[in-house]
């Protein structure tokens, strides 16, 4: 797995290639704790190139999200998302706890 992270005015972007599973996961989440020590606190993640998305890995967003929730500022947003990734989120319900967006600039518009 890689990532590129990028800032913009209002938001991180964040591009994930590869696969996000029990291995990799980990090595996202210290990335996701600095970023929201920083501002904007909004985060866009870009999973076009993400080929697996595990239990695991919508965990860690999950609880990251919550924690945007807790403290009352910033949210994630996913683009790009292919379809059998989605469909992990829409089989476990949390498709309804993120925003997604066809791409990052309409992502970034919706802040």
């Amino acid at each position: 797995m890689k990532f590129n992270i990028t800032t913009h005015p209002l938001c991180y972007l964040i591009e994930i290639e590869g696969r996000i599973d029990s291995y990799t996961a980990p090595k996202i989440e210290p990335v996701l704790n600095d970023l929201f020590n920083k501002e904007p606190m909004n985060i866009v993640i870009d999973l076009e190139k993400t080929i697996y998305l595990s239990s695991s890995g919508i965990l860690l967003f999950v609880k990251a999200q919550e924690r945007c929730i807790n403290i009352g500022k910033g949210k994630i947003i996913f683009c790009s998302v292919p379809k059998f990734i989605y469909y992990s989120f829409s089989l476990s319900g949390f498709d309804k706890l993120f925003t997604f967006c066809k791409n990052h600039t309409i992502a970034m518009q919706s802040l």
